[in-house]
């Protein structure tokens, strides 16, 4: 049996992803292996409230290997066999589909699609009887019933955006078509929502060379730039008249730290930061090497963000500060419905949740999906294996970057940015080198440079107390005399760091290949081993040999070659 989630399409208990394929979902939740309660999708789940849909296509006991027909008789021989700690009389709603064949447990009814098997078990097999009070419909859940309610029974419909309310859901939808319309900034076709104008523009207008505001007429040179000015340049009621955003009047730090707690306290973002290639608590300045660790850590130790709290404090207060949130397993806290963005959670949490949201100022905010091992790019379909890796293309491809560094013409994306910079690697130093007088702004490169350059012996091993000139020579001390390092669990073989260590078993006894040729299709473990290989499909010859002409594509083969000419040619 494996639990699942159903929105239009299969997706992960566990992480939230979108499968088409019922097999494929199977295999990707057994993958995620055993369910713990220490699992973030289990926290979530939440008594009387949820429901958790459980696939029952094959219903056989993992200690035993004896099958049964029915969910509840499973679950007996758990209890009464295995003494399984399991307490029936916790309201916990377990709903069981066969995904299979798509055939309803309870009776001889198969469909075709499964939102019509859910259809027939909520009407004709519903394990709750929620009833509205103003036209008696029936209906199994109780979110189903207050969204009944809501779009059927509301008393007035009130618009976001002026202080007209209206008597039914149609004349509130008719009123934002036509007074709060959202035109296209390159085509002027209208929206009734920012989020779909946005959306429309990624679609239709991104694959043009230049990227040019019909209203003000401005050119922006990168993709992100235009969709940020295109939320502030837009027509509000007719194409002669353009509202332009007042730079004098820029909103406050109090609107956007209030803005950030409220998506922070009512969804499943979680902040975080990125400091020295480790995750960071955004809270408690904690640092984690792997970010489901930072993950665990922030849902348990800091559950609600206060706006008055000093890393609050700390942000915003100058240009391009932005808070990074991970959006991997999106969803709202209040409602558990799953969000495809964070422009729509704003959205649904303005509308149906009356969160105190000012709409009117940016968010602020950097979203993230924190999926370990595979880090997706926030603007393209690129996905990185390390998070540096990600923010380095990100700067590089994704942002305009026009503070320059006054030394070596280095552009960053704002000043902080530069600031770090300049304090890094240009910063006066301090350190005196004795012997040649260098300066070095840390310790650390005071001991590196008299270690590498003068042979200075500054980095001792803890075990003997024998001293080396570099740290690295330390660390092959200590694999090669104590044994010592980071140990694979394989073959036993030891590395001076984590990351090579973890390199080694995905490339040898993994086989890892995710790294797939555009032109033949061959597979490859990383990005350079891709590199490599594409050199075939180019085709050019780089490396000749000065006695023959004869070219090469590798340098390799080239030496080989010009050992032929000395065996021919003896000096």
């Amino acid at each position: 049996m494996i639990p699942f989630k159903w929105r239009g399409k299969y997706i992960c208990f566990y992480c939230g992803e979108h499968i088409n394929d019922y097999s494929d979902l199977r295999q990707h939740t057994i993958d995620h292996g055993d369910c713990t309660d220490n699992d973030r999708a289990i926290k979530l789940v939440k008594a009387g409230d949820a429901e958790v849909k459980i696939d029952v296509s094959d219903i056989t006991c993992k200690l035993c290997l004896v099958s049964f027909m029915y969910f509840d008789d499973m679950l007996t021989h758990l209890m009464l066999d295995h003494h399984l700690p399991y307490n029936k009389d916790v309201p916990l709603a377990l709903t069981t589909y066969r995904l299979v064949d798509l055939k309803c447990v309870f009776c001889d009814s198969s469909f075709n699609y499964f939102n019509k098997l859910v259809s027939h078990v909520n009407l004709k097999h519903p394990v709750n009887q929620l009833y509205c009070h103003d036209c008696n419909q029936k209906f199994n859940k109780k979110r189903d019933l207050e969204s009944h309610i809501r779009a059927r029974h509301r008393s007035e419909y009130v618009c976001m955006k002026c202080p007209v309310t209206f008597d039914s859901n149609a004349a509130l939808q008719k009123h934002k078509a036509t007074s709060h319309a959202s035109l296209c900034n390159v085509c002027f076709e209208p929206f009734s929502s920012d989020t779909g104008r946005a959306n429309h523009i990624k679609k239709v207008h991104f694959d043009n060379d230049i990227l040019q505001c019909g209203f003000c007429l401005k050119i922006l040179s990168t993709k992100i730039a235009f969709l940020n000015h295109a939320s502030k340049c837009n027509v509000k009621d007719s194409k002669d008249y353009i509202e332009t955003v007042d730079d004098d009047k820029k909103p406050t730090v109090v609107q956007i730290r209030n803005n950030i707690a409220c998506i922070i306290n009512m969804s499943t973002a979680l902040p975080f930061k990125y400091f020295m290639n480790k995750f960071r608590c955004f809270y408690c300045a904690k640092d984690f090497t792997e970010c489901d660790d930072l993950k665990e850590h922030t849902v348990v130790e800091h559950p609600i963000c206060n706006s008055k709290l000093k890393c609050m404090r700390l942000r915003n207060r100058e240009a391009g500060a932005k808070v990074k949130l991970d959006v991997s397993t999106l969803s709202c806290k209040m409602c558990f419905e799953p969000m495809k963005d964070l422009d729509y959670l704003i959205d649904h949490l303005v509308v149906e949740h009356k969160a105190q949201y000012d709409k009117a100022v940016d968010h602020n905010v950097q979203p993230f999906k924190l999926i370990k091992d595979d880090f997706p790019c926030p603007f393209c379909a690129e996905s990185y294996r390390y998070f540096s890796s990600l923010l380095k293309h990100i700067s590089e491809n994704h942002t305009e970057n026009n503070v320059i560094c006054p030394f070596c013409g280095v552009t960053f994306r704002a000043d902080h940015n530069l600031r770090f910079h300049i304090s890094f690697k240009h910063k006066t130093g301090n350190f005196k080198c004795t012997v040649c007088d260098l300066s070095f702004p840390t310790k650390a490169h005071l001991r590196d440079h008299s270690g590498s350059v003068h042979g200075d012996k500054v980095a001792q091993c803890q075990e003997c107390l024998e001293k080396f000139t570099t740290l690295y020579a330390v660390q092959r001390h200590r694999i090669n005399v104590h044994g010592l390092g980071h140990k694979c669990s394989y073959c036993g073989k030891l590395f001076t760091k984590k990351s090579f260590m973890v390199n080694h078993v995905r490339r040898l006894h993994l086989k890892e290949k995710n790294v797939e040729c555009s032109v033949c299709f061959e597979r490859f473990f990383d990005a350079n081993a891709l590199k490599m290989h594409t050199i075939k499909h180019v085709g050019e010859r780089n490396f000749h040999c000065d006695i023959c002409g004869k070219k090469f594509l590798w340098k390799k083969n080239l030496i080989g070659h010009m050992s032929s000419h000395i065996k021919t040619n003896p000096v």
